[in-house]
């Protein structure tokens, strides 16, 4: 029954757009829907276009692009190719004429990468004839387009409007959807310069320049909204209102509970809130909950924890720097400790992991994980994700999830914890004499939630991510505590605590669903609901590929997801790709196979996937880089 009313609610948006909404744009103003919205606007036998469309228009002079993304600059290609010449951002004008370049750094840029900006940058290069700013002006004939700078969903976003026989139109992009809603909020992670704030641990980091461009655009008083995407907007200032509403109860939930209130404390929060808030908004921060030193048998080097037995060996829990390998050779030169006898790896970031491998062979030790950690480890190139070190390690011992170690007086038990990241693990350290204690990698704080970076994919969703972590916590031994491996402590939440942190977290949930123009939160929380593995490869001309792409149905229904590859001129003898059903809340593999072609120049190419399913249509979606040698 939910699938059918998917299916049907898409028809009736294309129903109500293509009749009822005609009917409220002036003479002249045609919007097709589909998976972005075609808008022609005719006047005297030629035509101007916004945002594209899927038929070449050989009457076209002009289609006005409102940002860089790949959907909307290959939407605008066929358009381009019958003569009509390109308006874009002067921000991403070189990211749309020149692409290739992005892509040859990023070969080497997606290690160590802490900028948290959306991937999705068109593939081939398209000529852009005019680059606009706000207060530019673009005229087509007897119409003239303002040029409204709109950031927030991206970063060089805008806007353009026009008054055409007395009624103002503005063409938002992905600025809103209908009903005040957005695609995503991953794409407004990003630094907070005024709070100091990297773009790293900035969520929401663009929350504030939205309202903002909300505002301004609500002041302009347009009769009616044109987005990119979804239904035309028939009451711009009833539907921006909801929008700044939401993103702000939004906003303010996720700062209550923000594990970054124990490292950049109220006064840098303070700043973000009133940023998306307002001067003066009143707030709420949580706490620090109970907090002690660390047992003798626990020391804390950088964000290396090193278990100390009482015969005097070591066992570390992640190596980050070559400065924290340093002080643990130091400690075995000086004998303050006889061995080093293993490694755990809490998660894949490079602050965690960059030594693992040089310390695993100057000690000669195994390194121990759960599955989800282990690969990110051994084939860092095949993953993107943030701050993942290029230092391959060699070996792992892969554990699974509640699997238990005995250790020179510890009992050692680990866990899969998708908290901070979704490759993520935790080991529960038992030790007689001493309360339990849970080495949780970043998952929390004494001030709460780590979940910061949505490019780690913290899933909303009942059977994974922090509701899987509220639920181990819970569930550890009477009087454990928790450790955090930047933090010099144990910690632990009290039983009303946990209930705070929970609650607050799956009302934003329910906020979130609301905001999120998709059925279900978490393909808006998740950029990566569908990718490539390996993200990187490297093969000579004529070699043969193997690629996976690896999907989440978030949805709680069954998906049927058809695929497409665009890989033109980069692989050959590609395998027909099957569609792939997938029930509720399931994940699932898909196989692509071809070789690079055999004139294939050498250089970073780049494949991408189309991904068709009910109530979405999504091209160039995801890509993988082949680096031909």
């Amino acid at each position: 029954m939910k699938t059918a009313l998917i299916t049907l609610c898409a028809l009736s948006a294309i129903v109500w757009q293509g009749v009822a909404a005609e009917s409220e744009l002036p003479k002249g103003v045609k919007v097709r829907s589909g998976r972005i919205n075609a808008v022609t606007i005719d006047r005297g036998g030629r035509a101007l276009v916004v945002y594209g469309s899927d038929e070449k228009n050989n009457n076209a002079d002009w289609v006005l692009l409102t940002q860089g993304r790949r959907q909307l600059v290959e939407f605008a290609r066929k358009v381009a190719g019958g003569g009509a010449k390109v308006v874009a951002p002067l921000g991403v004008q070189d990211l749309i004429q020149e692409p290739e370049k992005f892509w040859d750094a990023f070969w080497k840029d997606r290690f160590d990468y802490y900028k948290q900006q959306v991937t999705k940058v068109p593939v081939q290069g398209l000529p852009v004839a005019k680059a606009v700013k706000g207060g530019d002006v673009v005229e087509w004939g007897d119409l003239k387009f303002q040029v409204i700078d709109t950031p927030g969903y991206t970063r060089d976003g805008v806007s353009y409007l026009v008054e055409i026989e007395g009624k103002r139109v503005l063409f938002s992009g992905e600025l809103i959807r209908a009903g005040g809603q957005v695609a995503d909020i991953y794409s407004f992670q990003d630094a907070i310069p005024d709070a100091k704030i990297g773009g790293y641990h900035g969520h929401g980091g663009r929350f504030g320049l939205w309202v903002e461009s909300l505002r301004k655009v609500a002041a302009l008083k347009p009769d009616v909204m044109v987005p990119s995407r979804g239904g035309v907007i028939l009451d711009p200032q009833a539907d921006i209102k909801t929008a700044i509403d939401r993103v702000q109860a939004v906003y303010r939930n996720y700062q209550s509970t923000n594990a970054l209130n124990w490292y950049f404390k109220e006064a840098k929060l303070k700043i973000c809130l009133e940023k998306v808030l307002g001067e003066g908004a009143t707030y709420e921060l949580m706490p620090y909950c109970e907090h002690i030193d660390l047992p003798s048998w626990c020391k804390h080097i950088g964000t290396t924890k090193l278990l100390v037995s009482d015969d005097g060996h070591g066992f570390a829990l992640d190596v980050g720097s070559p400065k924290m390998l340093e002080t643990l050779k130091q400690a075995l030169a000086d004998g303050l400790i006889k061995s080093i006898e293993g490694i755990f790896a809490t998660h894949g970031h490079n602050d965690h992991t960059a030594a693992v491998a040089a310390a695993a062979k100057e000690f000669n030790c195994p390194v121990y994980t759960v599955a989800e950690v282990a690969d990110v480890l051994t084939n860092p190139g095949s993953w993107f994700l943030p701050g993942v070190s290029p230092n391959a390690v060699k070996e792992v011992v892969v554990k699974k999830d509640g699997e238990k170690m005995k250790w020179r007086g510890f009992d050692l038990t680990f866990n899969f914890y998708p908290g901070q990241m979704y490759n993520h693990a935790a080991l529960l350290v038992e030790k007689a004499g001493h309360a339990p204690v849970f080495f949780i990698g970043d998952s929390f704080s004494p001030s709460g939630i780590d979940d910061y970076c949505l490019m780690n994919r913290n899933l909303m969703r009942e059977d994974t991510g922090y509701l899987y972590c509220f639920k181990k916590v819970r569930e550890l031994p009477e009087g454990a505590w928790l450790v955090n491996q930047h933090i010099p402590h144990l910690f632990r939440f009290s039983d009303v605590e946990m209930d705070y942190l929970e609650g607050r977290y799956k009302e934003r949930m329910k906020m979130l669903g609301e905001l999120i123009a998709w059925d279900d939160v978490n393909y808006g929380i998740d950029e990566q609901w569908a990718w490539f593995y390996p993200y990187g490869s490297e093969a000579k001309a004529g070699e043969s590929i193997e690629l996976e792409l690896r999907f989440w149905n978030h949805s709680k229904q069954e998906r049927t997801f058809e695929l497409a590859l665009n890989a033109d001129g980069i692989l050959e003898d590609v395998a027909p790709l099957k569609a792939i059903t997938l029930k509720g809340r399931t994940n699932g593999v898909v196989k692509v196979r071809g070789k690079l072609a055999a004139g294939i120049k050498a250089g970073v190419h780049v494949v991408t996937m189309d991904i068709k399913s009910e109530g979405m249509d999504l091209r160039q979606w995801c890509e993988a880089m082949v680096k031909v040698e």
